[in-house]
C-alpha cells in the first residue's frame, strides 16, 4: 500500500489479490462494509445514495455524511464527504482497475482547502491514516472466504 499527502489531497494506492467484481462487492454491498469499515456505517451505494458514519472523537458524537456522486460499477464510486461541524465537503473517490494480480485500488480524498487553513494538516493526516487502516482491513477480507453471502 502506497499512500502520498498533499495539503488537499490523500491518495492510498493499494493491490488487491482479488478480481475486481469481488473488490467491487466488498466495497459496496453492505454486509461486507460492516466487516472491513464497521457496523457504524452505513452506504447506499447507488447514484444519489447516502453515506452516514456516527463515530465517537473523545467521548463526542460526530456524524460524517455524504451523497453518492459518480457509481460506475465495478470501477468507480465517488461521493462527497462531511463531519457535520464541517465548513464545507470534501470528496472521496474510489477508482479499481484489474491488473494480472488482482485489483488496483485507488483512494483519493481530496477538496481539504473548505478548512481553514491551521486544521488541514491535522485532518488530511487523521483521515491518511483511518483510510489506511480500512483499506488494509478491506485487502485482507478480499482474501478471505466470505461464508453466508450469496456473492461471497
Amino acid at each position: 500500500m502506497r499512500t502520498a499527502i498533499a495539503h488537499d489531497r490523500i491518495e492510498i494506492s493499494a493491490l488487491i489479490a482479488a478480481p475486481q467484481d469481488r473488490v467491487w462487492r466488498l466495497l459496496t454491498d453492505m454486509d461486507h462494509i460492516r466487516v472491513w469499515w464497521g457496523d457504524h456505517v452505513k452506504l447506499d451505494a447507488r447514484p444519489g445514495g447516502t453515506l452516514r458514519e456516527i463515530w465517537s472523537d473523545g467521548g463526542r458524537e460526530v456524524v460524517t455524511a455524504g451523497i453518492v456522486k459518480q457509481f460506475v460499477p465495478p470501477r468507480l464510486l465517488s461521493m462527497s464527504w462531511a463531519d457535520h461541524d464541517w465548513p464545507g465537503d470534501t470528496q472521496v473517490r474510489f477508482s479499481l482497475d484489474p491488473i494480472p494480480a488482482g485489483t488496483q485500488l485507488l483512494l483519493i480524498h481530496s477538496g481539504w482547502s473548505v478548512h481553514p487553513a491551521e486544521r488541514t494538516p491535522a485532518l488530511v493526516d487523521a483521515h491518511a491514516q483511518g483510510w489506511a487502516s480500512h483499506l488494509e482491513r478491506l485487502a485482507r477480507l478480499a482474501q478471505e472466504p466470505i461464508t453466508g453471502h450469496p456473492d461471497a
